[in-house]
């Protein structure tokens, strides 16, 4: 079904539904970035059609002339899975001077922005929700998605390794689990080889899509121009690897670390923390489900992604993995977990310490949670037959909260 025809009957789906319009929902006041609205020289605002009287008032109107709803169609600028319905989540490009007459919120007015210490982990009513553009498809990922994802920036040092120099690199991926704290593999913290590169980690990068730009922004089918806040540079405070893990060692056991950061982080709509498991995903060895990776790390011509890039990948049974890596006498753990092994689709270089994510219903939305952390592979990334392996974070709850301090 050709992109303009879906988003007809999407906006047909919205008109059925407006009479059932609640204006006091707090999702209306939030935007998701700046754009160009059609057929208008004015800047405006990707946010809630329900806070876009202009356009709400469109919906209205019965039966709409073929220009309404090409213009309906054509100022669709995503779709907000967090909100309720069909037409709490259609998100337009508004013009401003026709969008209702409310301050953005600060970020320290967002859910889950209340200044909680860094020993406290949010709750999936504020961790875990997704936003993405649900109508166009494929590796790319979009602005929003994946808002938990941070890049670990690592500063050069000079010659003789004694100070550092003004040069930065994007060495491995991590995840956002509270205001202070991100998540990330061990073996981005202790590693003979950045100590033999000569970099040192230096700070962590939020909010970012594309490294070559800021502010990133990106031009939907339907012609809508997104552009996202500027990205957010935090210095490190501290790294902590997990206490038995060897750097360098060949099965990479306990191959987890947490990284504090300086000053607490405020959540927006591009930086938002992952869940940890809680309950019965807190043992699950996850076999046969399906997750997403993602990351800015070596693609198949060797060179890092400027953009984030995602994958689907399937978790498979730690025998068969540990039949395949036998022969490189390596021991997989009830720690550890194997995905992918798909012909050119894996993790590589710079995906390390990124989240293996798997999405759950919970309380009727989708929330996702980090199942694993990016950990080792064949030194050919995406050999066929040859999974990944993963850190599984459920083993390793207590730790994480035992090392979180306030």
């Amino acid at each position: 079904m050709a992109s303009t025809e879906w988003n007809f009957l999407v906006l047909l789906m919205v008109i059925m539904a407006f009479s059932e319009w609640v204006q006091h929902s707090d999702a209306a006041q939030i935007t998701f970035g700046s754009c160009t609205p059609q057929e208008s020289d004015e800047r405006g605002q990707c946010i809630h059609i329900t806070s876009c009287p202009f356009l709400a008032e469109l919906l209205a109107t019965e039966p709409q002339t073929p220009a309404q709803l090409l213009l309906l169609s054509k100022s669709q600028c995503g779709l907000d899975n967090r909100a309720e319905g069909q037409l709490n989540s259609t998100l337009v490009c508004c013009p401003r001077s026709k969008r209702i007459d409310v301050e953005e919120p600060e970020p320290s007015h967002l859910p889950g922005n209340d200044q909680q210490p860094g020993n406290v982990l949010p709750g999936n009513d504020v961790c875990g929700f997704h936003f993405a553009d649900r109508i166009f498809g494929g590796t790319n990922t979009s602005i929003w998605e994946f808002s938990w994802m941070v890049l670990l920036q690592y500063r050069k040092l000079d010659v003789n390794k004694s100070t550092s120099s003004n040069e930065y690199t994007f060495n491995c991926g991590g995840t956002l689990l509270n205001p202070l704290y991100v998540l990330t593999a061990g073996h981005c913290l202790a590693n003979r080889k950045l100590e033999k590169v000569g970099v040192v980690l230096h700070s962590v990068r939020l909010g970012e899509w594309d490294t070559r730009t800021d502010p990133d922004c990106t031009t939907h089918m339907n012609g809508q121009r997104i552009c996202a806040p500027s990205h957010i540079d935090i210095e490190v405070e501290k790294g902590i690897v997990h206490d038995q893990y060897v750097p360098n060692s060949v099965d990479q056991q306990n191959d987890i670390a947490l990284v504090r950061l300086r000053r607490s982080v405020s959540y927006t709509d591009y930086v938002r923390p992952i869940c940890l498991p809680t309950g019965d995903l807190i043992q699950n060895n996850f076999v046969d489900y399906s997750m997403d990776v993602a990351g800015w790390g070596l693609t198949e011509n060797r060179q890092p992604s400027p953009t984030k890039l995602k994958l689907t990948v399937n978790v498979m049974n730690r025998t068969n993995c540990q039949l395949k890596y036998t022969s490189f006498k390596v021991k997989l753990y009830e720690s550890q977990l194997c995905a992918g092994g798909m012909a050119g689709m894996d993790t590589c270089d710079g995906d390390s310490g990124g989240p293996l994510m798997v999405s759950i219903s919970t309380g009727g939305r989708d929330v996702f949670y980090i199942a694993g952390i990016t950990s080792y592979g064949t030194k050919q990334c995406g050999l066929g037959g040859w999974p990944g392996v993963y850190t599984r974070t459920g083993a390793f709850i207590d730790w994480i909260q035992q090392k979180l301090e306030a």
